[in-house]
């Protein structure tokens, strides 16, 4: 799906395959044994976060900032395109022109709006389901997993708003949420966990994991839209 006449960034040369695998997040415990609390993955940022000078940097045109950027966030958003697409070649693809926007847009990110994080998780889901549609106009139908429908019904408010406006409005709308269902979506759509994977991380029952899932996305779409 790359467009013609689109060279690849000579940074982003190296093949994900082997790299850039959905990351494992290892159990992470706050307070005594007893009255431990798991911490959520998003939460894991360190205090002296580096996104935002090397996104910074990127925007004024800074190559080597570009690829620390790319090196410490390429596993999260190659995990958010494998998740929704279930193919590594369409997920390399897509990764790709993830970055090449990120490259192209680093100067519209609005410091305060959403997390860096945040704002590289929504350009990379807006590729994947642009990715996605673009597929389901060329055939009839479209043999796609679960979750990856499930994505589709959620749709980005007004594709022409700057990707800065579409982060916040995500991360607005997933704080309306419920705890639980927030999370849960949080986990699925930015951190590639399926169905089976959220209910052995919250250690909550499937169908109440899938329930949380479906239930927040229709909350989430009626935000979206409004």
């Amino acid at each position: 799906m790359r467009a013609r006449g689109m060279r690849r960034f000579p940074l982003l040369k190296r093949s994900c395959r082997a790299r850039c695998a959905p990351l494992k997040f290892r159990r992470a415990m706050a307070g005594n044994k007893r009255n431990a609390v798991d911490l959520p993955p998003l939460l894991l940022i360190p205090q002296a976060d580096p996104l935002p000078d090397l996104l910074a940097a990127t925007a004024r045109g800074n190559r080597q900032a570009f690829a620390e950027l790319y090196r410490l966030t390429r596993g999260r958003l190659y995990a958010i395109t494998l998740a929704l697409l279930r193919r590594q070649d369409a997920a390399e693809d897509v990764l790709q022109e993830t970055y090449l926007a990120v490259w192209r847009a680093a100067g519209q990110y609005q410091p305060g709006r959403a997390p860096v994080l945040v704002w590289l998780m929504a350009i990379a889901r807006h590729r994947a389901i642009e990715w996605l549609r673009q597929r389901r106009r060329r055939a009839a139908e479209i043999n796609a997993q679960p979750l990856a429908d499930e994505a589709l019904q959620v749709p980005d408010p007004q594709p022409s708003l700057p990707v800065d406006h579409l982060a916040h409005a995500l991360q607005e709308c997933l704080g309306r949420l419920p705890a639980d269902q927030s999370r849960a979506i949080r986990l699925a759509f930015f951190l590639g966990f399926s169905h089976e994977e959220l209910a052995m991380r919250l250690q909550t029952p499937l169908g109440t994991v899938k329930s949380w899932v479906r239930r927040g996305l229709l909350q989430l779409k009626g935000c979206l839209e409004s």
